[in-house]
């Protein structure tokens, strides 16, 4: 690489932009697409989380999202299907898709709670 070509790149590296901080960064038009086993960031009351998807095919295709702060789980959700509810951080989702080893889609939920499929919240 040219010294041009590595001035240019630690120019790009440190371009900050005016975006404002988001609760859900992946979170596109109401729908946040949890991957297999990809670790996600929410930063909420001033503490992180982290937010991991798991998906099982028996005894049929079912997924789990278990949510951890500060290292502890606070809430697992065990046995998720399309439809199923789960509370993050504070907020509704619902389920509306589960693909065996690839992904868990939520999309935003009713605030109600009042069948939490599958919820064993630690708090």
């Amino acid at each position: 690489m040219s010294r041009d070509g590595a001035r240019d790149t630690r120019q790009v590296s440190g371009v900050t932009t005016d975006r404002p901080q988001v609760k859900y960064p992946f979170e596109f038009d109401g729908r946040w697409v949890l991957r297999y086993h990809v670790p996600y960031t929410v930063e909420h009351d001033g503490r992180t989380h982290r937010v991991v998807a798991t998906i099982f095919a028996e005894p049929s295709v079912h997924g789990r999202i278990q949510v951890n702060c500060e290292g502890l789980l606070i809430a697992e959700y065990d046995e998720l299907v399309p439809g199923s509810r789960v509370e993050i951080t504070g907020d509704v989702w619902r389920v509306t898709e589960v693909e065996y080893r690839t992904r868990v889609v939520l999309e935003r939920g009713a605030d109600d709670m009042k069948e939490e499929t599958g919820a064993q919240a630690g708090e």
